[in-house]
């Protein structure tokens, strides 16, 4: 790698914000084509759609909801903020929602169940919870927050009664969400009814534009600097003396039907989707070609289906934390992916996804960076590995 290409990519992380594409139109309409012809309603962000969601399915307190004990945290707030009762299915390292784990879990109290679509899979189970749910009389919400991209026609989310997706994951925007309506019994008219915070998107842009101008590794210290340089503690959950998901994670009841801000709605329409798959896909299959042999690291999805378009690329290794630490000091927007747990959810019995949740790390893939650039960060994690 010459000079000039490694300057290029000493910094690995998220992709700058782009103002300049508010005003640009991506010729096959951008990312919000995707929903053409569909009933879709566009959200302040993710968990907005998902609390919203609750309501629309006239799901009441005290309901059940069974959701995977592989989960962020934040997605599963909503479904508390409901009032509803939640409780963990077990996920496996192979990211499965097995139908014949979950069944047996199904009580009189449970009225939907949750599947999630980890790094831009689809489940490959979903005919099967969508039988299961019929069978049964149970809901099913399709997470499609992480496979925005993927299959046969990309935003798919068409088994579930209800979907939701995320945009800012997949392209640099401020936020947003979206909730789409598959039921035919389901009807909404209006779900987001009031405007996005000004405050808080104020805050958004600011960091944006400072991020942009610092640099992330800078932006972060310069925050750390305004608060006297002292550290964030770790929450612990109460009792367990497990980490705590960090507090913006949870859900804002102040935020509960909120509309998607105009810094994000305005972009969708810019950006190209067929790109940002081609790249995406171009940068995982570098990653797979550089990891195959390399010693401590396993990548959780090992092989990617025609029609799947990876968010990042998740490998488990040991030590997470201390080689995220070391990748992030290098300029590599490495994360400990789905670090911490809900402290309002119960981990009994879910030894298999915590594991994932303490071992896994993500890798960035996005369309901003190069093979080069892949290169370098599989550089810097051997690096790490060493210690």
């Amino acid at each position: 790698m010459s000079s000039d290409t490694h300057e290029t990519a000493l910094y690995c992380g998220d992709p700058p914000m782009q103002f300049a594409n508010l005003f640009r139109r991506d010729p096959a309409g951008g990312y919000t084509a995707l929903f053409r012809k569909r009933p879709v309603f566009w959200s302040f962000n993710t968990r907005v759609a998902i609390r919203a969601a609750c309501d629309l399915l006239a799901l009441q307190p005290g309901d059940e909801v069974l959701v995977p004990a592989y989960n962020c945290g934040s997605e599963v707030d909503p479904l508390i903020d409901a009032g509803l009762s939640v409780r963990l299915y077990p996920v496996s390292d192979n990211l499965l929602a097995d139908p014949d784990r979950i069944a047996p879990l199904i009580t009189e109290r449970t009225r939907a169940i949750y599947v999630t679509h980890y790094f831009g899979v689809i489940q490959p189970s979903l005919t099967g919870l969508r039988a299961l749910c019929d069978r049964h009389g149970l809901r099913l919400i399709e997470d499609c927050a992480l496979s925005l991209l993927s299959g046969q026609t990309p935003a798919e989310g068409r088994v579930g009664d209800v979907s939701v997706f995320c945009f800012y994951k997949f392209v640099p925007v401020l936020g947003g969400g979206a909730l789409v309506i598959n039921a035919p019994d389901l009807h909404a008219e209006h779900p987001f009814t009031r405007p996005p915070p000004r405050k808080m998107v104020t805050k958004m842009l600011l960091r944006a534009g400072l991020g942009n101008v610092l640099g992330t590794a800078r932006l972060k210290g310069l925050v750390q600097a305004l608060r006297g340089g002292e550290q964030i503690p770790v929450d612990m959950c109460p009792e367990r003396e497990l980490e705590d998901i960090p507090s913006h994670y949870y859900f804002d009841p102040a935020l509960r039907s909120t509309r998607m801000s105009a810094f994000a709605a305005r972009p969708l329409r810019a950006f190209s989707v067929s790109e940002a798959i081609a790249t995406r896909r171009a940068n995982w299959e570098r990653y797979r070609e550089l990891l195959t042999d390399v010693a401590g690291v396993r990548m959780l999805v090992p092989e990617l289906t025609v029609d799947t378009c990876p968010l990042n690329m998740p490998v488990l290794v040991e030590e997470r934390d201390r080689v995220v630490q070391a990748l992030q000091h290098g300029g590599i927007g490495a994360t400990p992916w789905w670090a911490g747990f809900n402290r309002n959810l119960d981990w009994t019995g879910q030894a298999e996804a915590m594991a994932l949740k303490n071992d896994a790390v993500s890798l960035p893939l996005h369309q901003y960076l190069s093979e080069a650039h892949v290169d370098y960060i599989v550089s810097e994690l051997k690096r790490a590995l060493q210690g």
